[in-house]
């Protein structure tokens, strides 16, 4: 079998883009000005109807590498670039985005430097429409973590943010053979990293290397929350099913449990109702499940297709931990006037998940 192509100390740089006409050329513009000059760029057109490909294609520089393929989403059009990569390195820069001079120089020399680590990750700003900076990447972290990364990116998306500020060693990726999930609108990249970080080592950089975009056409804020919730619980259910979830902490994995089942499959009973007979779930403590499974039943969407879910919930919650008065409550309530229980739980449902950007504008 032939392997794959690896140049040493190349960097593939991967940019999908879907109607970009109007940051591209700042873009690679940005790629072009940088201070470690071997490189090559990926472009994929992933379907676009303005002159995103006519604006790279404008480029004549041989590093550059125009792809035009039928719309299939960001997850395919990143797959479509990790198949044409020959480099060592790869690093990733959305059309809308743009490195700062020394992002690859910084990033290549750490990792030369540490070959223990397999990525590294830096800082960088948000910034606005007209190229205004906003917030560090660094103000969206919980902190800045370095070694195995597995179950912090397990327990949220925030241990990175955007991929620009991200450069991986391409070896373990043609290994684990990892590919992103095309199911997934929203996320994508949390999803194959939480992959790539299984059996990989992470370092840091403190300094700011690169600008992350906001704007109203970012697919975070144009996809509806329905289809975000469901990007968002396939994240979730991937992470579960990989063999490091149980090297996670309980709390974590309580965590995620009762975010995929409290928060993001509300309304989706038959789904639910998969979840908890995962093997992953039931290793849960008896404890946990049960505040989980009554946390299911008072967040339902209270509807015909729900309503035998909910107290079968109460009742599996109630056998597991019988000195919980408050379950013990709930499920009499319920058994003897849903109507009542429906009143009393009026508030739940589907939480309100604020914008992952969240208040970036705000100086």
């Amino acid at each position: 079998m032939t392997q794959p192509e690896i140049v040493p100390g190349l960097v593939s740089v991967m940019m999908p883009a879907y109607n970009a006409e109007i940051y591209i050329r700042q873009a690679i513009d940005s790629l072009l000005s940088q201070t470690y000059e071997q490189w090559e760029l990926i472009v994929v057109n992933d379907g676009s109807t303005d002159g995103t490909s006519a604006v790279a294609m404008s480029y004549l520089d041989p590093r550059i590498h125009v792809v035009d393929q039928e719309n299939g989403g960001e997850a395919r059009a990143r797959n479509t670039a990790l198949g044409l990569m020959v480099g060592e390195y790869i690093a990733f820069l959305d059309a809308d985005d743009q490195f700062l001079p020394h992002h690859l120089e910084t990033t290549t020399n750490y990792l030369n430097a540490n070959p223990d680590r397999d990525g590294v990750y830096t800082d960088g700003y948000h910034c606005d429409p007209e190229g205004r900076l906003l917030k560090s990447l660094s103000s969206r972290r919980r902190e800045s973590f370095e070694g195995w990364l597995f179950e912090q990116l397990v327990r949220a998306s925030d241990v990175f943010g955007p991929p620009v500020c991200i450069v991986l060693r391409r070896q373990p990726i043609l290994e684990g053979g990892l590919s992103y999930d095309p199911s997934i609108i929203i996320g994508p990249d949390w999803d194959f990293n939480t992959r790539y970080s299984e059996f990989t080592s992470f370092g840091a950089i403190d300094r700011k290397t690169c600008l992350y975009r906001v704007h109203k056409t970012n697919i975070t804020l144009r996809t509806n929350p329905e289809r975000r919730y469901s990007s968002l619980a396939i994240c979730r259910e991937n992470a579960i099913k990989l063999a490091s979830f149980a090297k996670c902490s309980l709390q974590t994995q309580a965590y995620v449990f009762y975010e995929l089942l409290v928060e993001l499959l509300v309304g989706h009973v038959d789904r639910q109702a998969e979840v908890i007979q995962w093997s992953e779930f039931l290793t849960l403590p008896a404890g946990e499940r049960a505040r989980i499974l009554r946390l299911m039943a008072t967040h339902a969407l209270v509807d015909d297709r729900s309503r035998p879910y909910i107290q079968r919930w109460l009742d599996q919650s109630h056998r597991l931990d019988p000195s919980n008065w408050r379950t013990g409550v709930l499920r009499q309530i319920n058994h003897f006037s849903p109507s009542l229980f429906r009143t009393i739980t009026s508030h739940k449902g589907k939480p309100t998940r604020e914008s992952p950007l969240g208040d970036l504008f705000v100086e």
